[in-house]
């Protein structure tokens, strides 16, 4: 069974950038009254700033035309400003990516394999979308934003790309924001081809204290980490 496509875990990284970028957005890109956003983008940047640690759980849901019905995952994140996280997939198996010292490390406990690929090129990008910068001049840059409603206290903001290299992999993404503490709620990507990939996120929790420990994964004796270029797409493959 495939449990996502090639683009998954890279789509991950950048919704979970997000979760600590907070999705701070341009005002007047949107057509709701001023005074409204301003205090929902001031609890967004209040949160960025004030977010040193993050722990939260995410269901992960792949709509792709490949399959009959949407996939569900389920796992959870924790995370170390600047550049230290631990992404845990749980159901419907075991796997995990960490990224640390300038590693991504994969282990997939059910083939018992691991591999270890170099991304220190693309350090100050990760430090950036991790949180030590703020994204906010590239969704500016990037993406037009409009303000589609609000439900029971959910904001919800369409994003679409402006420039055609985005053009040519994301059609757009749709973020739901808690309106009384700025926090990501849901995010959905729709590749230009269709497909989508959305994630639900609970149980946040900001600022944990967090050890060595967090970020360990549980590796038995005798498995060997193999370095080389990783095939995002190879170990969801069964």
């Amino acid at each position: 069974m495939q449990m996502i496509k090639g683009t998954g875990f890279r789509t991950a990284l950048l919704g979970f950038a997000l979760l600590v970028g907070q999705l701070a957005l341009s005002m007047a890109q949107t057509v709701v009254p001023p005074s409204r956003l301003e205090v929902l983008l001031s609890k967004m940047q209040a949160s960025q700033q004030e977010t040193q640690t993050l722990r939260v759980s995410f269901t992960q849901t792949n709509e792709f035309k490949m399959l009959k019905a949407p996939q569900v995952l389920k796992g959870d994140l924790v995370l170390k400003k600047p550049d230290t996280a631990l992404y845990r997939y749980t159901s419907p198996r075991k796997l995990y990516f960490r990224v640390m010292d300038g590693d991504l490390l994969m282990f997939d406990p059910a083939k018992k394999q691991a591999y270890l690929q170099d991304i220190s090129r693309h350090q100050a990008k990760i430090e950036r979308y991790l949180g030590l910068s703020q994204p906010v001049n590239e969704l500016r840059k990037n993406f037009d934003v409009a303000w589609k409603g609000e439900e029971n206290g959910v904001v919800t903001l369409y994003l679409t790309p402006l420039k055609h290299k985005i053009k040519k992999k994301v059609a757009s993404m749709t973020f739901k924001v808690q309106e009384t503490d700025g926090l990501i709620r849901e995010f959905e990507v729709e590749e230009t081809e269709g497909d989508k990939i959305r994630f639900s996120f609970s149980h946040w929790e900001l600022n944990p204290k967090l050890g060595d420990d967090d970020f360990t994964v549980p590796m038995p004796t005798g498995v060997k980490i193999e370095r080389k270029m990783m095939n995002f797409r190879e170990p969801f493959d069964e």
